[in-house]
């Protein structure tokens, strides 16, 4: 579980954001996220998956069986858009290739 304390508190950092702060996006307390930073309590799954979209990254970045750097890159759009019915998918590919075509203009 090292992995996961020193990713959760790399990710963390690197968004800028303080132990509270994380904390109130995820919907755990303060004092819940530094005992994980620090491996003196492992997150349930839930709390996981929650710290998890709260920083923006998969559940495998944290956990380390994912190299951070990608985990970096992800957009929370995408992230949301993988959720989305197929109905809702099919709009934002509309959208999307709307935007790109038309950037491509300019």
């Amino acid at each position: 579980m090292k992995d996961l304390a020193d990713n959760l508190r790399s990710l963390r950092e690197s968004r800028g954001l303080t132990q509270t702060e994380l904390g109130a996006r995820a919907g755990i307390a303060a004092a819940s996220v530094s005992h994980f930073e620090t491996g003196q309590r492992t997150p349930s799954l839930e709390s996981l998956v929650k710290l998890a979209e709260a920083l923006r990254v998969s559940t495998d970045a944290l956990l380390g069986r994912e190299p951070l750097e990608n985990a970096a890159q992800l957009d929370p759009i995408f992230l949301r858009a993988a959720k989305a019915d197929s109905q809702t998918l099919d709009t934002i590919r509309r959208i999307t290739a709307t935007l790109l075509a038309d950037a491509g203009d300019r």
